[in-house]
């Protein structure tokens, strides 16, 4: 897996970052904890994901879907609320930085 450059992350996982980080590198991510990633499809911006789903076949079918070697992690969270607010502030920080929705233009993806 990947790790974009400028990570997003809620304020919750801030308090926790590291070992987040960490727990899911090694595959043991608590259940609370969410990835934000690149959408799978055209419909959406972006995809909320369980970070426990990111070693899964699962994350693999989808890596290759998308034609990706690795899983790319734009943001962090912790708690399904936080994840929501944190997608929200990406996005919205796209439309006010670009005046439209091209997440994956914008960050360079």
């Amino acid at each position: 897996m990947l790790w974009y450059s400028h990570l997003y992350v809620g304020e919750e996982a801030e308090k926790k970052r590291f070992s987040l980080i960490q727990k899911i590198r090694s595959g043991s991510a608590p259940a609370k904890a969410y990835v934000i990633v690149p959408a799978s499809n055209e419909r959406n911006l972006l995809d909320i994901w369980e970070a426990p789903s990111v070693c899964t076949p699962e994350a693999e079918e989808r890596r290759g879907r998308l034609g990706q070697d690795e899983l790319l992690i734009l943001g962090l969270a912790w708690g399904y609320g936080e994840a929501l607010e944190l997608a929200g502030q990406m996005a919205n920080e796209v439309y006010q930085a670009t005046g439209g929705f091209d997440v994956k233009g914008y960050l360079g993806i």
